[in-house]
C-alpha cells in the first residue's frame, strides 16, 4: 500500500505549469507545436518528431513504468527521509512573500488614503495639497474636483416638523384649488375658443361658397389664404396672388395681403374733345372698414388686375407711337377720332368719391375700359391654353411681344372710321342718282366669323373682339348693275384696311371697268365707285337711245358717248358723264356730284382735249355754241349732311348753279340731244 502512494505522488509531480484556461485555438496547428517544443525541449523539440521516434518512447515509457512500480517499495523510505527538510525551507519562503503582499497591501492602502485627504484639500490648500497628489489621480479627475465641509447638526424639532407637515398640507390643498379653478377657467377658454373657430369656419365657408378659391399659404402651412390673384398673370403678379384670411378676436375674419399690400386704385378712362372733356368712366368706392371679407377681396383682386393692365398698357403704348398713342409716367392718350382723343391713368380709390354728372361721351368710355379688361382676360385665357399644350423640346429664346390690349381698339377705330367714310361716299351717292330718277340703293352689313365649337359662349365673345373685322357692302346702281364691296381690318402692324371689289360675272362692265384684285387706300376705292358708276350711266344711256336717231357708240373712254362727224360742218357730237367728289371749302361739307356734259367738235378739231383729263376727275366740256341753243351741261349733286342749292365750292374753284330746282332727270336732259339735228333751230328748254 505504501508503494502504490508513493507512485501516485510520483504522477502527480510531472508538470507544476499555471493552469490553462480554455481558449478557442487549442485544436490549432500553432498550439500543438508550441506545446510539443516545450515539452521536447531537452530532445531537439518538434524538428526531431518522428513517428518511428513516437512508437520508440510509447515502448520505452511503458518499460521505465514497470521498473519503476518495482523499485518504488525499495525506495520510498529513503526518500521520506529526505523530504523533512525541504519542506521547511518551502514554508519558509511562502511566509516570506505572503509578509511582503501585506505590506504592499498596507502601502497601497496609505497611498490611497493621501490621495483621498491631498484631492480633498486641493479645494482650499490648492499650493500645498497638489505636491502629494499622484500624477496619475491629477490626469484622471484633475484638482480641486473634491472638497470636505464640517456640517452642523440639524435643531428643526419634532414640532416643527409637525409644523411644517402642517404647511406642506396647506399648500397642498390650495395648489389643488388653484389646478380645479384653472381646468374650470380652460374649460371655460376652450368654449369661448369653440365658438370662436365655429364662427371663423362658417365664414371661410361662406367665402368658399361665393367661389372664392381657399387654400394653404405656401409659407404658412397653418395658415388658410384666398387666391386674389390670377395664375396666368405675370411673374410679379403671381407671388401676390395669395392673401392671408386671419382671425381676429372676435371670431370674424380678415384679409391680410402682407407685406407686397398696396393701397387701392383702378383704371380710369376719360374722353376729350378739343381738349374739353367729355365723358369718364366711374370711379369704385373705397370699401369702408366695417364691411364684409368678401369686399376687400373682391377690392384686392381688382387692385391686382388693374395694376396688371396698367402695366401691360405702358409696354404695348411704347411699341404704338406710330398710330398716335403716347405714353408718360401718369397716363396714356390715343386719338379715336381728329377731334377726339381718350387718356387713360391708374388713380386711387377714396371714401368719397365727388359724382360728376352724366356727360355726352360716357359710355364711349365705358366701352373702351370694359374692351381693355375683356382683352387682357383673353390673354390669359390664351396663355393658359398654351400652358396645358405639350411645350416643344427647343424652345427659342425670343423677347415676348406685349399684350395685344390697345391695338384691337385702334383696329376697330380704323374699321369705324372706314365704314363711316363708305356711308359719307354711297349715302350722297345714292341721293344723287335718285335726283336724276335712277332707282339705286346700298346696304352695309357686319359679317363675323362663325363660331368654333371647341370654345365656350365667353371665349367666342373675346374672339369676335380681337379677331379681324368684316363688312360688306352692296351697291345697286341700277336694275341688274351692282358690285359687291368687302372691307376687311385685321389686326396687323400696320392695321390698314383691306378692299376688295366683285362685280357680277355675267355683266359687261367686268370689261369696260375692272376693278383692281384689291385695294389698300379708301381714297383709290372712292375713285373707282365714281368711275364704275358713270360707266353704267353711260352704257344705260347707250341703251336707251331709239333705233332711228344717228347712231351712237362708246368712245374710247367708257363714260364717252359719241356720234361720227355728219353734215357740210363734218361736226362731232360728244355726251360725257362724270362723277366726282365735291367739298364746300365754306363749311366743310362733303358731297358727290353726277355731271352730264354735251360737246360738238368742228372739222379737224381732235378728241384728244377730253380724253387727256384724267379718267375719274371732272370733265369740263368745251362750250361749243355754234347752232345749238340748248344745255350744254347738266349737274344733279348731294352733301352728305345736308342737301344746299347755294354755289358749290370744288377744289377751290366756285362755281354758279347749273340747273333749277326741281331738278330734271337723267333721260329728260339726255332726249334733246337724242333729237337734235344739224339744221335745227329750236332751243331746247
Amino acid at each position: 500500500m505504501d508503494s502504490d502512494k508513493d507512485s501516485n505522488k510520483t504522477d502527480l509531480l510531472l508538470s507544476l505549469g499555471p493552469v490553462q484556461t480554455p481558449s478557442c485555438n487549442d485544436d490549432s496547428l500553432a498550439e500543438s507545436i508550441s506545446r510539443i517544443n516545450f515539452q521536447r525541449a531537452d530532445v531537439g523539440g518538434f524538428r526531431t518528431l518522428t513517428e518511428e521516434s513516437l512508437k520508440e518512447e510509447i515502448s520505452g515509457k511503458k518499460t521505465k513504468f514497470d521498473n519503476n512500480v518495482e523499485s518504488d517499495s525499495d525506495s520510498i523510505e529513503e526518500e521520506e527521509e529526505e523530504s523533512d527538510e525541504p519542506d521547511r525551507v518551502k514554508e519558509l519562503s511562502n511566509a516570506g512573500l505572503e509578509l511582503l503582499g501585506q505590506i504592499e497591501s498596507a502601502h497601497q492602502a496609505a497611498m490611497f488614503a493621501l490621495d483621498f485627504v491631498s484631492l480633498s484639500l486641493t479645494k482650499d490648500l490648492p499650493a500645498q495639497a497638489t505636491s502629494t497628489v499622484s500624477p496619475e489621480l491629477q490626469k484622471l479627475v484633475g484638482i480641486s474636483t473634491l472638497g470636505i465641509d464640517k456640517l452642523n447638526t440639524s435643531r428643526i424639532t419634532e414640532s416643527q416638523q409637525l409644523e411644517e407637515k402642517k404647511v406642506v398640507m396647506g399648500l397642498q390643498a390650495q395648489s389643488l384649488s388653484k389646478t380645479v379653478d384653472s381646468i374650470f377657467a380652460s374649460v371655460k377658454g376652450l368654449e369661448e375658443e369653440i365658438e370662436l373657430e365655429t364662427k371663423y369656419w362658417e365664414r371661410i365657408l361662406d367665402i368658399s361658397n361665393k367661389g372664392w378659391a381657399i387654400c394653404r399659404l405656401p409659407s404658412e402651412k397653418q395658415t388658410l389664404g384666398v387666391r386674389i390673384g390670377f395664375s396666368e398673370s405675370s411673374q410679379a403678379f403671381q407671388s401676390r396672388s395669395l392673401a392671408a384670411l386671419r382671425r381676429n378676436s372676435d371670431g370674424s375674419v380678415s384679409l391680410d395681403q402682407g407685406i407686397a399690400k398696396s393701397e387701392p386704385q383702378a383704371i380710369r378712362v376719360r374722353i376729350q374733345s378739343d381738349g374739353i372733356e367729355t365723358g369718364s368712366t366711374a370711379i369704385p368706392q373705397l370699401t369702408p372698414d366695417n364691411a364684409a371679407v368678401e369686399e376687400f377681396i373682391l377690392q384686392a383682386r381688382s387692385t391686382i388686375f388693374a395694376e396688371e393692365l396698367w402695366q401691360e398698357l405702358q409696354r404695348e403704348a411704347r411699341t404704338l407711337l406710330a398710330f398716335g398713342v403716347s405714353s408718360t409716367v401718369n397716363k396714356i392718350t390715343f386719338i379715336l377720332t381728329p377731334s377726339k382723343s381718350a387718356v387713360i391713368d391708374l388713380v386711387s380709390l377714396f371714401p368719397n368719391h365727388s359724382l360728376s354728372s352724366p356727360k355726352l361721351d360716357d359710355h364711349l368710355a365705358e366701352f373702351i375700359h370694359l374692351a381693355l379688361q375683356l382683352n387682357l382676360r383673353w390673354v390669359h385665357r390664351q396663355a393658359r391654353r398654351r400652358r396645358a399644350q405639350p411645350q416643344p423640346v427647343l424652345k427659342p429664346n425670343s423677347i415676348p411681344e406685349p399684350y395685344s390690349l390697345i391695338r384691337p381698339l385702334l383696329t376697330r377705330l380704323a374699321h369705324e372710321r372706314t365704314i363711316t367714310n363708305l356711308t359719307q361716299t354711297l349715302q350722297p351717292l345714292i341721293i344723287v342718282l335718285r335726283k336724276a330718277s335712277i332707282t339705286a340703293s346700298f346696304t352695309i352689313n357686319r359679317t363675323s366669323l362663325p363660331p368654333s365649337v371647341s370654345l365656350t359662349k365667353a371665349e367666342q365673345v373675346l374672339t369676335s373682339l380681337t379677331a379681324y373685322l368684316e363688312s360688306v357692302a352692296i351697291v345697286k346702281i341700277l336694275p341688274g348693275t351692282e358690285f359687291t364691296l368687302v372691307t376687311r381690318t385685321s389686326t396687323s402692324r400696320d392695321m390698314v384696311p383691306a378692299f376688295q371689289i366683285q362685280l357680277n360675272k355675267d355683266s359687261p362692265l367686268n370689261t369696260l371697268c375692272p376693278p383692281p384684285s384689291i385695294f389698300h387706300r379708301f381714297s383709290d376705292v372712292r375713285e373707282w365707285i365714281f368711275w364704275y358708276t358713270s360707266c353704267a350711266l353711260t352704257s344705260y344711256l347707250l341703251g336707251t337711245l331709239p333705233n332711228k336717231r344717228p347712231e351712237w357708240r362708246l368712245s374710247v373712254n367708257p363714260n364717252l358717248l359719241k356720234r361720227e362727224a355728219s353734215g357740210p360742218t363734218k361736226a362731232s357730237r360728244l355726251i360725257s358723264i362724270t362723277t366726282s367728289h365735291i367739298q364746300d371749302t365754306s363749311n366743310g361739307m362733303n358731297g358727290v356730284r353726277i355731271r352730264v356734259s354735251w360737246e360738238k367738235i368742228v372739222g379737224l378739231k381732235q378728241e384728244t382735249n377730253i380724253l387727256s383729263v384724267p379718267l375719274i376727275k371732272t370733265v369740263e366740256a368745251i362750250e361749243e355754241k355754234q347752232e345749238w341753243k340748248g344745255i350744254d351741261k347738266y349737274d344733279w349733286f348731294a352733301w352728305c349732311e345736308k342737301e344746299t342749292s347755294e354755289s358749290t365750292n370744288i377744289d377751290g374753284e366756285r362755281h354758279e348753279e347749273t340747273q333749277p330746282i326741281p331738278q330734271k332727270s337723267l333721260l329728260e336732259i339726255i332726249n334733246p340731244i337724242w333729237s337734235f339735228q344739224e339744221n335745227d333751230k329750236n332751243i331746247l328748254t
